[in-house]
């Protein structure tokens, strides 16, 4: 085995890191797609829940090839009941989140979803047992703080008449809670079912479950958005087949600092593509979230030399 390969199979942490980050930055492609698509300036755009759809039929298609060399006997899962529970929240996450994609920009719907890891912290604490510890708490509080500060309505009004008067502020927050709550169980089934397997489950129901409102207030899209909603399936699998391995590599507390990947390449898709230039507040809540990632990573530093000694 080469040095490489070696550091590679003997490195869970750094393994986790990675296929999140990658998991991420498909994650951020597949929101530039949707911020365009849902543009009225470049067509007619397409409602949430149906991009959704064909981006998950799509996703389901560069799966096939696993599906036909494993067999149907590869589908059997022990856990049908945590893997309906999540396509369901995943289902209403997405259309939650597409919706909010086509009202604000990039920069602003991804630091209000920062909500999100410290919810998934939280519930890691509650349902997996993972012990946190005080200086994390603290880390995943300093980037929470960072992600509520980028969002001008939320960092400058606390009070609830914001949301009231706002309620899309209201779509990515509630999408984080369900994205944080299927995020938990994909911990779960990686104890189980394989990485495949569990994306597998995710694109295969998810998309009659979604067909529903397609049919009800969809249409069919237009020769040019075909493309992109080939493209989006094949960063949909790719980014839930590296989540998935993510967290089969490592803690999910471990794993949320890099989690804001998203924020940073969302808002340079946003800049170049949308001419969206991030706010004093965005930018503030940014370097706090970069310190928040240093901190964090030198707490799982200490730790892992404890555990060696």
């Amino acid at each position: 085995m080469s040095g490489l390969a070696a550091f590679w199979e003997n490195s869970p942490h750094f393994r986790g890191a990675f296929w999140k980050v990658l998991s991420f930055v498909s994650f951020s492609g597949i929101n530039g797609i949707v911020r365009y698509l849902s543009q009225s300036s470049v067509g007619e755009p397409l409602p949430p829940y149906e991009v959704a759809f064909f981006q998950n039929l799509f996703g389901l298609i560069f799966l096939v090839p696993w599906i036909l060399k494993n067999g149907p006997k590869s589908l059997k899962t022990q856990r049908p009941g945590i893997h309906a529970s999540r396509i369901a929240l995943s289902a209403l996450g997405i259309i939650l989140w597409y919706s909010a994609l086509a009202f604000m920009p990039l920069s602003q719907a991804v630091g209000l979803m920062f909500l999100g890891p410290l919810l998934t912290a939280l519930g890691a604490g509650f349902f997996l047992r993972e012990r946190i510890g005080i200086e994390r708490g603290i880390a995943i509080a300093i980037g929470f703080l960072g992600g509520a500060l980028i969002s001008h309505g939320l960092s400058l009004s606390l009070g609830l008449d914001t949301f009231y008067k706002d309620i899309n502020i209201l779509l990515p927050i509630s999408a984080a809670a369900c994205f944080s709550g299927a995020t938990l169980m994909v911990r779960t089934l990686g104890q189980h079912d394989s990485s495949q397997l569990i994306v597998t489950y995710l694109l295969l129901f998810i998309a009659p479950l979604l067909l529903i409102p397609t049919l009800w207030g969809g249409f069919w899209p237009e020769s040019w958005q075909w493309p992109w909603l080939l493209f989006m399936g094949g960063l949909a699998a790719l980014a839930h087949l590296s989540l998935s391995n993510a967290y089969k590599a490592a803690e999910v507390s471990y794993l949320i600092p890099y989690g804001f990947t998203k924020w940073f390449a969302s808002s340079l898709i946003g800049y170049l593509v949308f001419s969206e230039i991030p706010g004093f507040w965005t930018v503030a809540g940014a370097f706090i979230i970069m310190g928040a990632i240093v901190f964090l990573s030198h707490i799982e530093l200490k730790r892992r030399k404890r555990l060696e000694v």
